[in-house]
């Protein structure tokens, strides 16, 4: 029995850790401008596309804008954000409310949409077609990447959900 309890201990202890580990490279990725906050274009894709001087002060010309804009948007989307976690968090629920707060944020997204695709298209001026094609290659890459870790992170979440609850800490809770 205890040591059905201890391996148990050790089984919930490295999902524990693989969970948090997943989450800390997740929230690594968003800090610098992955899917999330910083989205768009990433340093690291334009870095090995190897820019010419001319190239990277054009781009330097192009940002400003494009980052002013994205900057608003960013900061409505934050707001909406904020409306639907308090109402999704709520001591009760009220579908109304989340569907219009949904409604709300899709015409923030909508145009964080087009700015990105105005950019990238913008940027398509600057660069050669063989950066072009190195540069789509690069983002599908990191769409195959993002798809399978989010199929990592489900069956993270399936595996866990399989594992028997641990009944000693139930009975603790409950005096019994």
């Amino acid at each position: 029995m205890k040591n059905q309890i201890i391996n148990r201990s050790y089984q919930l202890l490295i999902v524990g850790l693989i969970v948090v580990g997943s989450q800390s490279v997740a929230n690594f990725v968003m800090a610098r401008g992955g899917h999330g906050e910083g989205g768009g274009m990433h340093l690291k894709m334009l870095w090995d596309l190897d820019l010419s001087t001319e190239q990277k002060a054009a781009i330097g010309r192009l940002l400003p804008a494009y980052r002013e804009e994205k900057e608003a948007l960013m900061e409505k989307r934050h707001v909406a954000r904020e409306t639907m976690r308090t109402l999704m968090t709520a001591d009760t629920l009220d579908e109304t409310g989340i569907r219009e707060a949904s409604r709300a944020m899709a015409p923030i997204m909508e145009e964080m949409a087009v700015l990105r695709a105005r950019f990238v298209f913008d940027l398509k001026d600057i660069l050669s077609p063989e950066q072009v094609q190195r540069l789509q290659a690069r983002r599908e890459g990191a769409r195959d990447r993002r798809h399978k870790h989010r199929q990592y992170r489900q069956e993270m979440m399936d595996t866990w959900l399989q594992m028997p609850a641990d009944d000693s800490a139930d009975a603790a809770e409950t005096g019994q």
